[in-house]
């Protein structure tokens, strides 16, 4: 039979461990739900990862060691109670602040690498101090005996990690996909407060308690239904992998309403007329005319990255008896294009949702049908660049699904010399390999004149000797930007491979 005091021992102990478990928990999904807030302003790049991991790294650090030393000095329940409480107030204030925080570090114009820092500070960094002064905190409580204080230890620090994993999961592949970023901080928010509740003794102190929960899930129910104030202007989407905006503008050159979907801060991903759907925007997108002009007979084509799908629409409007694969890696983009781009589904198109360098490691196991002409556009922007698209061992794979005489064309953006061309050098070295005429089309400033500016390069490839004809007229327009001076890649710069593709380090000089 237990004694009264062993069952108040044993509960403050269960109590103890479920605080561990969900502050976890909360920690793992505040990083996943904050970087959905800063990928509107900096991106989703390698360098802002590694900032939002690093900065909150150092938080749970300082709040581990600050949490020890407060907890040793006063082992109190109440003071624990306190720590998390200001958690989640802080935690919820986030939610609502972030936009306006960040909206002034993006205006200070520094270089990704000191905004990514700062972004992660001023959201990260106040709450993830506070979470990391909670574990030490637990077990300072919990340990009453020294002879299992290692028990206690380990079961504690398993629990977090436990609840970190879910945390991680919950996070990744159900919150995100449910609710927008800020209303699942506001959900963490809520959390911490209840935690709260399980720590206080005190009848008053649960009351103030409950009172700030049942505040902080009054604002998250209010954000799902109104918004968080300060929201960039347009539809805002969280998908399982980017953050999407969508807004509308108009087109100065000819007086056109034009509708944008944004999924990186630094450049615009898909552009369409709402008086021509059809009609292509981007002046880069219309280059990839030009893989019918190196062959004629081309039916068959794959498209890596569907974006908002203008170019499949395109194609399928104008060319007439052309099927194209389209592979987009996120459901939630196609989605978006369904909705707001006007994307049908037609019997000469087929969607794949997977990673373009996945698609092509099946394709060419499987050896299905060649391709007539491949384009490639899955480069978000100047400073978001898949590296696994970039490399030796991608175009030989795509030499693989091609026919002997099948166009290769991808969209870069870089410049062709100077301190922007490594990215375009490195992937024209590796594409080389793989591919025996290779020509170079500057989209939006052609000419050895602006070899040094960073603009839209259509790398246009093929396995074969290319017999040219005479254009029609819609080609001579494209055909007039092809680089004609001799192009020699400076020796410095590699061919990428899976092994060693640094495309962060040319992607990001300024």
């Amino acid at each position: 039979m237990y004694s009264n005091e062993t069952s108040k021992n044993v509960k403050i102990q269960a109590r103890l461990q479920l605080v561990s478990f969900f502050s976890g928990a909360a920690t793992m999904i505040l990083e996943l739900a904050g970087s959905r807030l800063v990928a509107p302003f900096f991106g989703t790049s390698l360098i802002v990862w590694t900032a939002l991991i690093g900065i909150i790294m150092t938080s749970l650090c300082i709040g581990n060691w600050a949490g020890g030393s407060i907890a040793d000095k006063r082992p109190e329940a109440k003071l624990l109670g306190r720590i998390l409480i200001f958690a989640a107030i802080i935690t919820a204030i986030t939610a609502f602040a972030s936009n306006y925080i960040l909206t002034a570090i993006q205006e200070l114009n520094l270089n990704l690498y000191v905004s990514s820092v700062y972004a992660s500070v001023a959201i990260f960094a106040p709450a993830s101090v506070l979470l990391g002064m909670v574990s030490p905190f637990v077990a300072r409580l919990a340990i009453h005996n020294i002879d299992n204080s290692g028990a206690v230890v380990g079961r504690l620090s398993a629990l977090n990690s436990a609840g970190s994993i879910l945390g991680t999961f919950m996070g990744g592949f159900v919150l995100i996909s449910l609710f927008p970023s800020g209303v699942i901080l506001m959900l963490v928010a809520s959390m911490i407060a209840l935690l709260s509740v399980l720590v206080y003794t005190g009848a008053w102190r649960k009351i103030i308690a409950v009172f700030i929960f049942a505040l902080i899930s009054g604002g998250s129910i209010y954000a799902e239904f109104h918004g968080i104030p300060f929201a960039p202007i347009g539809v805002q989407i969280d998908t399982a992998y980017n953050h999407l905006s969508i807004v509308e503008s108009i087109d100065t050159r000819y007086g056109r309403r034009v509708r944008v979907l944004v999924t990186n801060p630094d450049a615009t991903q898909s552009l369409m007329y709402l008086d021509n759907t059809s009609e292509l925007v981007s002046a880069y997108t219309k280059f990839y005319d030009l893989a019918f002009y190196y062959k004629p007979d081309s039916k068959r084509v794959l498209m890596l990255g569907g974006g908002g799908y203008c170019v499949p629409r395109y194609l399928l409007e104008n060319r007439p008896g052309v099927s194209i694969d389209v592979v987009e890696l996120d459901p939630g983009v196609t989605e978006a294009a369904r909705k707001y781009f006007f994307l049908k589904d037609d019997p000469n198109m087929t969607i794949y949702h997977e990673d373009a360098r996945t698609f092509l490691n099946r394709a060419m196991r499987d050896k299905i049908e060649p391709y007539d002409a491949v384009f490639m556009d899955t480069f978000n922007s100047w400073t978001s660049i898949p590296f696994q698209m970039t490399t030796v061992e991608t175009a030989a794979k795509i030499r693989e699904i091609l026919k002997p005489d099948g166009v290769l064309i991808i969209n870069i953006i870089a410049s062709i010399y100077g301190p922007k061309s490594g990215v375009f050098q490195g992937i024209y070295k590796a594409f080389s390999k793989s591919f025996n005429t290779m020509m170079i089309f500057p989209v939006n400033a052609p000419g050895m004149k602006y070899s040094h500016a960073l603009q839209n390069i259509i790398l246009a490839a093929s396995a074969g000797n290319i017999s040219l004809n005479e254009p029609d007229e819609r080609y001579k327009p494209l055909l007039s930007h092809q680089w004609l001076d001799t192009f020699t890649p400076d020796p410095v710069v590699p061919a990428f491979t899976d092994a060693f593709a640094p495309v962060e380090r040319y992607s990001l000089i300024q």
